[in-house]
């Protein structure tokens, strides 16, 4: 198993995977900042725009009609409630409205947005030689650590001229500088927002899918005309105050084992060559008893993905092949139930799809009745393996008697309401 690091998303390899960023017709160009952070606006296999960093430097084009902006992929580029950072999505039309510049002092155009200054926030992520920064529009309700910059164009086409030649907009340059502080992430038993299909979302609460959902900052996933619907959403409502189950054991096939099962103590490694066994206990307690003339009660298996920004203090990242690999490709997990000593019912030949900032329900079982055995209360195990070279490996949170962590990424049995 690789050492986990934040470091795994910056490396050679994972810039390497990314599709080329083409230019398009039109007012297109590329950007840099200007102010105390000084770095080239890159783009990632998630479609964030980033100041620094290993990944490609990003490409734009601007629609003057539209006052709207697209990468090099033709994904939709805007900073959108509740986040407000800077990013590019397929099939997403977000509301900002940008602008470009008459040239400046400087000789430089820039980008503006909403009729403002054109003032962006680059927020640091990392540390030391690491450290790249997150770009977000002055919506952002939290820039504690948070610098401000301008965004100037750089090899620009000539109908760029003609898209700032008429425009009142003033960009001023950001002087001051804001001391980050280091905030602790406070860890929930269960998070609030659970979705089983990713969707725009608001600030309000909704329901999708049949799930409860409380709206917050997430990835939202690129859509591809080849990539084709690989599973219908499960229909569990979780509650937030719904008690979940993590594995107790995590590991791999291995002959030389006494159980055939080798311990990773909760490293998961998904890829086309390695497969991940997750084994569960589902406590008498956690059961409810099967009634006469009353439905078995379901439970679910639900995959917590948060992005790493929101990770505690000290949670390694996870590596993740990235959403154009598994959209593009149709790529994702197989989660095959391989033991279960109540004999639920279980689609192991369905694909399932993660997404960074989404719980996603992987399917539902009966939870079955209370029961006594060797291992106080029933036993479930799911083999986890790649399709089409998805890649993810991660810490599991909650493995073991005494884990480090007990919320973050990874797989839970949680019931169903």
């Amino acid at each position: 198993m690789k050492p986990f690091a934040i470091a795994l998303l910056l490396s050679s390899a994972s810039a390497a995977s990314l599709r080329l960023r083409q230019s398009n017709a039109g007012c297109c160009f590329k950007l840099a900042s200007v102010g105390v952070v000084n770095k080239t606006v890159t783009e990632d296999h998630v479609g964030d725009l980033l100041l620094g960093g290993a990944f490609q430097q990003g490409g734009f084009c601007l629609d003057t009609t539209t006052k709207t902006i697209k990468d090099g992929l033709k994904h939709n580029c805007f900073m959108r409630a509740p986040g407000y950072q800077f990013e590019c999505y397929a099939g997403i039309v977000g509301p900002t409205a940008f602008e470009v510049t008459p040239p400046k002092e400087d000789g430089k155009r820039y980008l503006a947005y909403d009729g403002g200054p054109g003032v962006f926030y680059a927020c640091p992520v990392g540390s030391g030689s690491d450290t790249y920064y997150d770009i977000y529009s002055e919506g952002k309700a939290d820039k504690a650590g948070c610098l401000p910059i301008s965004l100037a164009l750089s090899n620009e086409t000539p109908e760029c001229s003609a898209a700032g030649g008429s425009s009142s907009v003033a960009v001023s340059q950001p002087t001051s500088v804001s001391r980050r502080t280091s905030q602790p992430v406070s860890v929930q038993p269960l998070p609030t927002s659970t979705r089983t299909v990713v969707l725009p979302v608001d600030t309000q609460s909704s329901q999708i899918g049949g799930t409860s959902s409380t709206a917050s900052p997430a990835v939202k996933k690129p859509q591809s005309p080849a990539a084709e619907p690989t599973i219908s959403s499960p229909v569990c409502s979780v509650p937030a105050s719904a008690p979940s189950i993590a594995p107790f054991r995590v590991g791999y096939a291995d002959p030389s084992s006494p159980d055939g099962i080798k311990d990773t103590m909760g490293e998961v490694s998904i890829s086309s060559t390695n497969s991940t066994i997750m084994q569960y206990v589902i406590p008498n307690e956690f059961l409810r008893p099967r009634k006469r003339d009353v439905g078995a009660s379901q439970c679910a298996l639900q995959f917590r993905m948060p992005v790493c920004t929101s990770l505690q203090e000290g949670y390694p990242c996870y590596l993740f092949s990235g959403l154009e690999q598994e959209m593009l490709s149709n790529s994702g997990m197989t989660f095959n139930l391989t033991l279960d000593n109540d004999d639920s019912t279980w689609d192991g030949a369905a694909l399932h799809q993660v997404f960074p900032g989404e719980n996603t329900i992987l399917g539902t079982f009966e939870c079955g009745s209370d029961r006594s055995d060797g291992f106080g209360g029933r036993k479930m195990q799911w083999l986890v393996s790649s399709v089409r070279d998805f890649n993810l490996e991660f810490l599991h949170a909650g493995v073991g008697d005494n884990p480090q962590f007990t919320d973050g990424i990874g797989a839970w049995i949680v019931p169903c309401s």
